[in-house]
């Protein structure tokens, strides 16, 4: 029994679990990631990652810069999978304002959040997802 219970926790953990750069997430995760991102990410991505409105760069402040949008709208679908989720975990040093979630998700988490944020995506570009993005638009 108790070898099992590894298989089923070494399964449950595995990347394979996760879907690729390029591909569709299964629909628990997208559901687990929806609560996620509603409760860390929604308040500057805002609903359906829409992103901010972009504000006056002559009232916006020295480094400051707008959520970008997680939707169709703007380039996070350039980013592959591993580079969105370090980003999630890690935060951009380019600005404060995308802070680093590690210690406070996980990265099983940040890969749900992932799998909500492309659920934003229509098969065609999340078909030119990653590297692929230059070539097939």
């Amino acid at each position: 029994m108790h070898k099992f219970n590894i298989i089923i926790i070494a399964l449950f953990f595995s990347p394979g679990l996760f879907a690729a750069t390029g591909e569709r997430t299964d629909p628990e995760s997208v559901i687990v990631g929806k609560g996620l991102y509603q409760e860390y990410c929604q308040a500057c991505h805002q609903k359906d990652g829409v992103g901010e409105k972009p504000i006056p760069s002559f009232i916006a402040r020295p480094g400051y810069l707008t959520a970008m949008p997680l939707n169709e709208t703007s380039h996070a679908w350039h980013h592959t999978d591993e580079q969105i989720i370090h980003t999630i975990l890690y935060g951009l040093q380019s600005t404060k304002r995308m802070p680093a979630w590690k210690g406070v998700i996980s990265e099983q988490q940040a890969s749900h959040i992932l799998a909500y944020i492309k659920s934003f995506w229509s098969d065609r570009i999340l078909g030119c997802q990653g590297p692929k993005h230059m070539s097939c638009m």
